[in-house]
């Protein structure tokens, strides 16, 4: 039996670091807009959208604190047009994924979700 190894070339957003078979697409994407961090690790945040607590089955909107920042990477073109308005500068941008930690006020489960900046709400820094 023998191994058969092939090289790959990609090339690398310089922004988001997402890899591309072309020069062209990576370029593409270093353009791209960049979202200016709208939270920081510690803020105390409220999301927009109610959720349903899987256990109770109840309503809520909770509040919590972020715990993580991820990113910038590509916006998600599909939800930010169906759920997030469609803005322009996000659409064709890099956006930050905020990581959430919080408590169900309902069954008192510990959750950590992630969310991006137009779902949340700023309580206080």
């Amino acid at each position: 039996m023998k191994q058969v190894v092939q090289r790959k070339t990609f090339y690398a957003c310089s922004v988001c670091g997402t890899k591309y078979p072309n020069k062209k697409t990576a370029a593409r994407c270093e353009k791209r807009t960049r979202e200016k961090k709208a939270f920081v690790i510690g803020d105390k945040v409220r999301n927009i959208e109610p959720r349903i607590c899987g256990l109770m089955g109840e309503v809520y909107v909770f509040s919590g604190r972020i715990v993580k920042i991820l990113g910038p990477k590509p916006s998600d073109y599909e939800y930010e047009v169906k759920w997030l308005g469609g803005k322009e500068k996000r659409v064709n941008g890099h956006v930050y994924l905020y990581e959430i930690e919080f408590k169900c006020p309902h069954c008192k489960e510990k959750r950590n979700e992630y969310y991006y900046a137009p779902e949340l709400q700023l309580i206080r820094r």
